[in-house]
């Protein structure tokens, strides 16, 4: 059985936090035309959340032009919700962009109404931070802060207290993803997730234990207390995503 979080935040209709582990697409396209074909086949797929990795998109830089591509985009995923995702680069981005660009960026397409959900990382300057969530609540869309170690996994005292410290900058959905060098950091990072959802941290989480070896964690995540999995669509976003269909249909095992 899920382990539901105490707050629950429901995005068009997606409950974040409830009894239903949400499976979450990412879309990595470059240029707009593989971008609105993707969001085609994407769609098709009914995932119950989409995320637009914007770092990797070539006119990231470009506000005005990601706005208006995304509103191309936003009609093709029939409803879906859109976690908007413009990745810097000491965390995975795919390219370099100054915090002048995103903020700018992050601003304009939560204007359009399709931004549903921001995705921003807490090693943010305070004031980069603040400034995206104040643009968030004017907007009524949703925030996560996230962490991502792509070299380890932190003691689970540690994973605690940045989950914790999410919360704390304001995060509507703290998220953690590390690197396991083995099987006990993928228990380390689940025994970490419960004690979190059942201590302080109240809001829907998102954790993960990457690649090959971690790959259990995003099937079995939601028992400890994980609201979302992200799932292969066209192209996966890091490493040890599985097929949608293949994580939900072992979901219902559970």
């Amino acid at each position: 059985m899920k382990l539901e979080s105490k707050v629950k935040v429901n995005v068009r209709n997606r409950i974040f936090g409830g009894e239903k582990t949400l499976a979450c697409i990412p879309m990595v396209a470059v240029t707009r035309e593989a971008l609105l074909k993707e969001a085609d086949i994407c769609a098709g797929m009914n995932p119950d959340i989409i995320e637009w990795r914007v770092d990797s998109f070539e006119l990231a830089g470009d506000a005005e032009a990601t706005s208006r591509t995304l509103v191309e985009m936003a009609p093709l995923l029939n409803g879906i919700p859109i976690i908007f995702t413009f990745r810097i680069a000491r965390e995975g981005g795919a390219k370099e962009y100054t915090q002048e660009e995103r903020l700018a960026t992050i601003k304009a397409c939560l204007e359009t109404g399709y931004a549903d959900v921001i995705d921003i990382e807490a090693c943010n300057e305070p004031e980069f931070i603040a400034a995206v969530k104040e643009a968030v609540v004017a907007n009524n869309s949703r925030l996560i802060i996230s962490a991502h170690n792509f070299k380890s996994t932190p003691s689970e005292e540690e994973m605690i207290a940045i989950l914790e410290h999410e919360q704390e900058l304001g995060a509507d959905i703290p998220k953690l993803a590390v690197m396991p060098q083995s099987f006990d950091d993928v228990l380390a990072l689940m025994r970490a997730t419960y004690r979190a959802r059942t201590g302080n941290v109240i809001q829907p989480m998102i954790t993960m234990s990457m690649a090959e070896v971690g790959k259990i964690s995003r099937v079995i995540g939601n028992l400890y207390g994980s609201d979302l999995s992200f799932v292969v669509g066209q192209n996966a976003s890091a490493p040890g995503q599985i097929p949608m269909d293949t994580a939900r249909e072992l979901w219902t095992l559970l």
